[in-house]
């Protein structure tokens, strides 16, 4: 049996022909007949729908209940810390200016002493025998010195024997005063009030110079250095607030301005020195003490700020939920700009003015839209 194959153009030709065949009415027939079932379809969409919709309620939408507060402005202040060891301002090791045998030391350790209070005597036995035979030769040369003087008013005499016994008794006098301030270095008194807190020799022992003896201290003014990273070179400056706490001494804390300023860097640490001196009356406050500092490093009037913790992230940046009202009970994102922070509060440049409410219990288990409750 032979296969009839028709040419792909004849079938064309065809399908052309029996289209040709239908004419303008029947067309308009066919399309009203489609419009018709389009109606009469609609229409059973519709009671279907109706049906559905009383036999199967509309689900509720979940509320979740969260905790609010309300977006403040405040005094905001950040801080940097920083660690120091407290010193004494009148501190001294003190040890006599010549060498000798101690004699005395009429002071005895936790001592309170004053200013010029004696702390120590040198053996000065022999200083004082030499003063006694320069004493008595000068009384002779001094009895020579006048006669001659008397004879030389008068014209008699040589000028020379007259100036050799007025330089003899200059010279015994300049040896005398050379041996009494001798005799006071054989003293040392204290430079200051305050406590003897040390002695480190015993009488008989021999003293030198630049040795230290007795050391007095005194509590009453102490203060603590500190070192600044150069990046607050121009937020910390004197007058500038400081706290100080001390591990020891807890509940112990001093507000007091900065005393000193460094203005010059360190090349290796790429710090800066600063000094803060503390009044210290009842003298709880011990040299060598270890001492926290927190120095004042913004200071920013009316602030809008909110909670570290409520800032959260997502791809378009920070962001708090906040909700409008009674009227919609919505969680909303609001995208901020944010400022400084101190860990607990961060400011907010933008995206807040202040008096907003916020979701601060309960943003975890909301989305942008999701209805709210709150108390």
């Amino acid at each position: 049996m032979k296969k009839v194959i028709i040419p792909l153009v004849a079938l064309i030709v065809m399908a052309v022909s029996c289209n040709q065949e239908r004419t303008v009415d029947k067309i308009n027939a066919d399309l009203a007949k489609t419009k018709k079932e389009i109606t009469s379809l609609t229409a059973k969409q519709t009671a279907l729908e109706a049906e559905l919709a009383v036999k199967q309620p509309v689900k509720e939408e979940k509320v979740t209940k969260v905790v609010v507060e309300t977006v403040k402005k405040i005094n905001f202040t950040d801080y940097i810390e920083s660690n120091g060891m407290v010193e004494a301002v009148k501190a001294a090791s003190i040890s006599p200016e010549m060498g000798g045998k101690i004699a005395s030391i009429p002071v005895k350790v936790g001592q309170q002493v004053r200013k010029g209070q004696l702390l120590m005597v040198l053996d000065s036995k022999v200083m004082e025998s030499g003063l006694v035979e320069l004493q008595k030769g000068l009384e002779m040369v001094v009895t020579t010195y006048n006669k001659q003087k008397e004879l030389w008013d008068q014209g008699v005499g040589s000028e020379m024997q007259y100036l050799q016994i007025k330089n003899s008794k200059e010279s015994l006098e300049s040896k005398m005063a050379t041996i009494k301030s001798q005799l006071e270095l054989t003293k040392i008194y204290a430079p200051f009030d305050g406590r003897v807190e040390k002695i480190a020799m015993k009488v008989g022992e021999l003293a030198s110079p630049g040795r230290g003896i007795v050391d007095v201290v005194n509590l009453s003014s102490l203060y603590v250095n500190t070192e600044v990273s150069e990046a607050f070179m121009q937020t910390v400056n004197k007058g500038d607030t400081v706290s100080i706490e001390f591990p020891n001494l807890p509940g112990v804390v001093k507000t007091i301005p900065i005393s000193y300023k460094g203005d010059v860097i360190n090349p290796q640490s790429r710090t800066f020195s600063v000094r803060v001196e503390i009044p210290n009356t009842a003298q709880e406050i011990k040299p060598n003490m270890l001492a926290n500092m927190k120095i004042r490093v913004i200071n920013l009037p009316n602030a809008v700020v909110v909670p570290t913790a409520l800032i959260r992230q997502d791809v378009e940046g920070s962001y708090v939920f906040s909700v409008q009202g009674s009227t919609e009970r919505k969680a909303h994102k609001v995208y901020l700009k944010t400022g400084s922070s101190d860990g607990s509060m961060t400011v907010v440049e933008g995206g807040l003015i202040g008096g907003e409410m916020i979701i601060s219990q309960g943003y975890n288990h909301v989305k942008e839209g999701s209805l709210v409750t709150w108390n």
